[in-house]
């Protein structure tokens, strides 16, 4: 899909919002859970942005504060649409989700 069909919204904004607003709170829940913390950043982005604050800090200023922000706000992009779509499909289906196979979908494996 073009950005202009789908208002600019990735493929994760729209499974974690729009596509479930009238479904369960609970799967509403997990599906924005995902959104933020469903591809953690490496240990390489956060040195850069404990830098980049470091740097923030000794000038007094806040110029690298869109740097920082746009590091954390991409991570959600970064997730696999399998990844949301396993945890959806185990919803549907009545399928517990237990901690392992929630660390298992974050993680970007497969079963």
């Amino acid at each position: 899909m073009a950005d202009n069909e789908t208002g600019g919204k990735s493929l994760q904004d729209i499974m974690s919002g729009d596509l479930f607003a009238n479904s369960s709170g609970e799967l509403v829940s997990v599906l924005n859970f995902m959104e933020k913390h469903g591809t953690p950043l490496s240990p390489y982005q956060l040195q850069g942005i404990a830098y980049l604050r470091y740097m923030q800090a000794k000038r007094g200023n806040k110029a690298y504060e869109p740097i920082i922000s746009t590091i954390t706000n991409m991570a959600k992009n970064l997730t696999f649409p399998s990844t949301f779509i396993e945890v959806i499909n185990a919803y549907f289906t009545g399928q517990f989700i237990d901690k392992r196979m929630m660390n298992n979908a974050l993680k970007g494996g497969s079963k």
